[in-house]
């Protein structure tokens, strides 16, 4: 009865021990993958940093793009509403023929890989922190990180998860040292883009002031570098104060918006 009694508690140990190993491999599964961009890619970037041009410097942002004839003749056509898809192949013939070096991203890979487990880790915090939210935080499975010696600092594609980050030849970042405060914020940005931005048509000052403060809020202790941008409306601040606050963000912004 006693080795009966043995081995039921043997097997029992294996499953709890087993349960527990998948529990650690779920809450350290790699959540991001980190991606030196092709020539395409790149031509891409400044290609949307030129049509976009007149709103980004409205908005204040600094403007990285390939110091060459072709380009300055470009953002001209762009400020005057000639700029369209006809001009990409010549973007992608001067990256592909003069510039183009996957070299060039070499030491910004690095700074990210250092971080990457933080990432990872402020990932599956999100993932659990949403399931006490009343509205829709939206994740993806696998986040593509992708770098860009091109355009404004950081973006998102928030129907494939990409972010793409700004870096430069020496691997620096726009705003940060540290690449991890951009990447979160531009997950975060694709986690509330259908249910808050779209859904309230929120203009952009108030959206990247709601975004850094959600930033703020769940991870100033791993992100003690972050700061909250001086964009958007201030007297949402009154509002989003501390963790629970986020459970009823939908409800917060609906009594807001009432009072503009």
């Amino acid at each position: 009865m006693k080795l009966k009694s043995l081995n039921i508690l043997l097997i029992l140990s294996g499953v709890l021990l087993g349960i527990s190993c998948w529990s650690q491999a779920q809450s350290t599964k790699k959540s991001i993958s980190i991606k030196v961009p092709s020539i395409d890619q790149e031509a891409t970037s400044i290609w949307r940093t030129i049509i976009d041009i007149n709103f980004l410097e409205q908005q204040g942002y600094k403007i990285n793009l390939p110091k060459d004839d072709l380009i300055d003749s470009l953002l001209v056509k762009s400020k005057k509403g000639n700029f369209g898809n006809d001009d990409f192949s010549p973007i992608y013939n001067l990256l592909e023929s003069k510039i183009y070096n996957n070299s060039n991203y070499k030491k910004a890979l690095e700074k990210v890989q250092n971080q990457e487990q933080l990432i990872n880790d402020i990932i599956h915090q999100i993932n659990l922190s949403k399931r006490n939210w009343t509205w829709d935080f939206k994740m993806f499975e696998s986040y593509d990180v992708v770098f860009t010696l091109y355009g404004s600092g950081g973006s998102y594609d928030p129907d494939n998860g990409t972010v793409t980050l700004f870096t430069t030849l020496e691997g620096d970042f726009m705003n940060y040292k540290k690449p991890a405060n951009t990447i979160i914020h531009e997950i975060v940005h694709m986690g509330i883009e259908e249910s808050i931005i779209r859904k309230y048509n929120l203009p952009h000052g108030l959206k990247e002031r709601i975004v850094d403060t959600i930033v703020y809020i769940l991870f100033k202790k791993q992100l003690p570098n972050y700061k909250i941008q001086n964009m958007g409306d201030t007297r949402i601040d009154d509002y989003l104060k501390e963790k629970n606050d986020l459970n009823k963000l939908t409800s917060i912004l609906e009594k807001y918006l009432k009072l503009k």
